[in-house]
């Protein structure tokens, strides 16, 4: 194995031999320190580069590369989230798996553009909503110096839709997590695990251990990251559910009005050291999302729904002609850069609030002149 720093040089080399008999098993574990290395972070994302090779009787078998970064993180309700022992606070956005107009295939290139546009408008921190995002996508974020929320079932046991993954849940929920999590843990834009989004039943005891279950399998293959999951419908009944969880993701928790007590710190006075991200926020309850971030340490950060447009979910966005049903909307209309990569009114307003001198103009939404019935 030959460790190679972002210039080409090469850091250090390892090598380890064995006798392995045929059709038998060997696992190769090596360990190497490396002397002041570059460290990755959202506005320097060094990556270096492990060579592995195999070799029987000097003749090369195998060769794998394989990109990574070096950094450290740290979290708690005391400090909140530390980035190389630096305090962050996560300006995040939900991102749905597809392209717009170029539909759900990946193009590498398209991938990488989302990244650049939302890092352009001030995110540094995306939640994979609510499966996990394309090998080219976290290269992306690995690249530009982008946070990510890894996250892996949208349902468990009981299902969203009549066929969906909660038919194959008990059967394949291990390798898929195994899978998730070896194909994903060499990037160093992953900061957390998410093992579920609104998961149906969260104060029901057999789901409380279904989710310990898929905690404690995280934890068994990554020892490094926090597991999370995002929680809707907000109270103090939903505590068991919290109790296993790292970092404990809230849906619309925020209140519209700063200085409110939000449950933010309702919940901060019960539970002192539990720490919060809003996983999901409304756009248009901005200013009352950011606000409990900026002011608790405890509250990590917040993720809007959502920062880039999607096919789905139509027209939970639209905001302005009355409209009688769902034809002909085929997306979302939520976004903070549309479909297309536009950037929306309420990005403008993210941009005020998260970006030093800033100033947008607005006009009002223009009134219908016919009657709506």
């Amino acid at each position: 194995t030959l460790i190679m720093s972002s210039d080409g040089l090469e850091l250090a080399r390892i090598e380890t031999s064995n006798a392995i008999v045929t059709q038998g098993q060997y696992e190769f574990d090596n360990e190497v320190t490396l002397a002041s290395p570059g460290l990755w972070s959202i506005d320097s994302p060094v990556l270096h580069t492990a060579v592995s090779e195999v070799y029987c009787n000097d003749i090369l078998m195998d060769r794998v590369i394989t990109e990574f970064g070096i950094r450290s993180i740290k979290i708690s309700a005391e400090e909140g989230f530390l980035l190389n022992g630096i305090p962050v606070k996560l300006k995040g956005g939900c991102v749905h798996h597809d392209n717009g107009p170029l539909g759900s295939r990946t193009y590498g290139r398209a991938e990488e553009r989302r990244v650049e546009l939302l890092k352009a408008s001030g995110f540094n921190a995306i939640r994979c909503a609510h499966n996990p995002p394309s090998p080219a996508f976290l290269d992306a974020c690995d690249r530009l110096g982008m946070l990510v929320i890894d996250e892996a079932f949208d349902m468990w046991r009981i299902g969203n839709n009549p066929f969906d993954y909660h038919l194959y849940f008990d059967e394949y929920w291990q390798k898929d997590i195994e899978s998730f999590i070896r194909r994903d843990i060499n990037h160093p834009s992953v900061i957390m695990w998410s093992i579920g989004n609104e998961i149906k039943g969260m104060e029901n005891p057999e789901i409380i251990a279904v989710e310990k279950m898929l905690a404690e399998k995280v934890h068994s293959l990554d020892m490094t990251r926090p597991v999370t999951a995002a929680v809707n419908q907000l109270r103090p009944g939903k505590d068991p559910y919290f109790a296993n969880l790292d970092v404990c993701g809230y849906n619309y928790a925020a209140s519209g009005d700063h200085g409110v007590e939000n449950i933010y710190v309702q919940d901060h006075k019960r539970v002192p050291d539990r720490v919060m991200v809003g996983t999901e926020s409304y756009p248009m309850a901005a200013f009352g999302s950011w606000m409990p971030v900026l002011d608790n340490k405890f509250v990590i950060g917040d993720f809007v729904w959502t920062a880039f447009d999607h096919i789905g979910e139509a027209s939970i966005g639209w905001h302005g002609y009355w409209q009688e049903d769902i034809f002909p909307w085929n997306i979302a209309y939520c976004g903070d850069i549309d479909i297309c990569g536009w950037k929306r009114p309420q990005s403008y307003y993210r941009d005020a609030l998260w970006k030093g001198n800033q100033l947008s103009v607005f006009v009002t939404p223009p009134s219908p002149s016919f009657p709506l019935n």
